[in-house]
């Protein structure tokens, strides 16, 4: 598997390995097994909580529905579940601003760039991928040491539903 294939499926559905927003995270336990590490994303607050399958972070609410998925590419390499608990593939981060641009056009994936309120160097475009509404996915790029944005790599991804309410 390629890294921009992981990539334009997450544009276009907003899931790593089956992992989505507003997704039931007992569903992913149930497919994956554990998770490999967890805790919580406030130390004062028992939720939400973060869980690591590889280098996909899933984050829930107590009430066990999937707030957030992301995908930790600075790395030298990743790993994603495969749908086998315990099982995962490693594959090579590195993916441009301009390859993963082309592999959205050809596979019809919609995104736009987001507007930056900041001076880092680096940009972020977003994806919205349906059904459910309410989930979008962000992509930054680092621009720090090129001189064409086109070239920029990318440097996180994250999926992020924004309609739930706890029951």
């Amino acid at each position: 598997m390629h890294m921009l294939t992981v990539l334009t499926e997450l544009g276009a559905s907003g899931a790593i390995s089956g992992i989505r927003p507003l997704g039931a995270f007992e569903d992913v336990t149930e497919r994956l097994g554990p998770p490999e590490k967890s805790g919580r994303t406030v130390d004062d607050r028992p939720w939400p909580q973060w869980f690591g399958y590889g280098d996909v972070v899933v984050e829930t609410c107590a009430c066990g529905v999937i707030n957030k998925v992301s995908l930790r590419t600075w790395y030298d390499s990743v790993r994603i579940p495969t749908g086998t608990p315990g099982k995962y593939r490693t594959i090579a981060p590195a993916t441009t601003f301009r390859e993963l641009g082309a592999a959205f056009s050809a596979a019809g994936v919609e995104w736009r760039p987001m507007a930056q309120a900041h001076g880092l160097d680096q940009f972020t475009i977003e994806t919205e991928p349906a059904p459910p509404a309410g989930v979008s996915v962000y992509f930054t790029f680092d621009t720090e040491s090129v001189p064409d944005r086109a070239d920029a790599t990318l440097y996180s991804v994250f999926a992020v539903e924004a309609v739930h309410l706890c029951p």
